[in-house]
């Protein structure tokens, strides 16, 4: 119902910091297409892709590609979901946007701003893009949205029921319910997250890391805001 997964798109105030930032955790660019009057980049690491864009909206956005978008409105309409912005007209790059309960921003887009860049996942340096993590007062009406829209539902938490993780071509989504984070993370799974986390210093990149037990875990935040948690693979 949702089309093909695109990026998750994120507001920066500084394109340039921000691109930096994450060409050092080894994200490369993409080529973009002439759509947006505003600056725009996209980042991919092989396996998901950022776009970068500096512009004001509710960031960050899961933005997803439905053709024909103007004429799929209906059936989200149907579904009792109210648009937070729309652009259909004839003359104007049609796009849509809402909500889910837990105020994720959801944007669909009649077609691709940026075109896939080959590239293997494996030589992403912070391992494996696992996860958009996203905290969760509403976790059952969060689970009905999500499963309405056609995701399909992996598995709930047995303990406390405190999460859920739902998935659709290119993007694991997991709502989590507690311990509730700041807000989205991007999860990444890596072998060795306290040796990622002394390559990343000798780049210029802080973050903290966490040890408890066998896991490992090291958290960033880019310039623009956003976290980005890498966890060891056995998480």
């Amino acid at each position: 119902m949702l089309g093909s997964f695109l990026e998750i798109s994120i507001q920066t105030a500084d394109m340039l910091a921000s691109l930096d930032f994450y060409s050092r955790l080894g994200f490369e660019r993409a080529p973009v297409h002439d759509v947006w009057p505003h600056p725009y980049m996209a980042l991919t690491d092989g396996n998901v892709y950022l776009g970068l864009h500096q512009y004001s909206f509710p960031s960050p956005s899961l933005t997803f590609v439905l053709p024909d978008l103007r004429h799929q409105i209906p059936v989200f309409e149907a579904l009792g979901i109210r648009l937070a912005f729309a652009k259909l007209g004839d003359a104007e790059f049609n796009e849509a946007g809402f909500y889910d309960p837990n105020r994720q921003m959801v944007t669909l887009l009649e077609t691709r701003t940026c075109s896939p860049l080959p590239r293997h996942p494996s030589e992403a340096v912070c391992g494996y893009f696992d996860e958009y993590r996203l905290p969760a007062i509403e976790l059952a009406a969060g689970c009905r949205f999500w499963e309405d829209l056609g995701l399909i539902r992996a598995a709930l938490d047995e303990a406390a029921a405190k999460s859920a993780r739902f998935s659709t071509g290119g993007l694991n989504l997991r709502l989590c319910r507690e311990p509730l984070p700041a807000g989205p993370q991007l999860v990444f799974s890596h072998p060795q997250p306290d040796q990622l986390a002394e390559l990343l210093a000798g780049r210029g990149v802080s973050g903290e890391l966490a040890v408890a037990g066998q896991f490992r875990s090291l958290e960033l935040t880019s310039p623009e805001g956003q976290r980005l948690l890498i966890c060891s693979s056995n998480h």
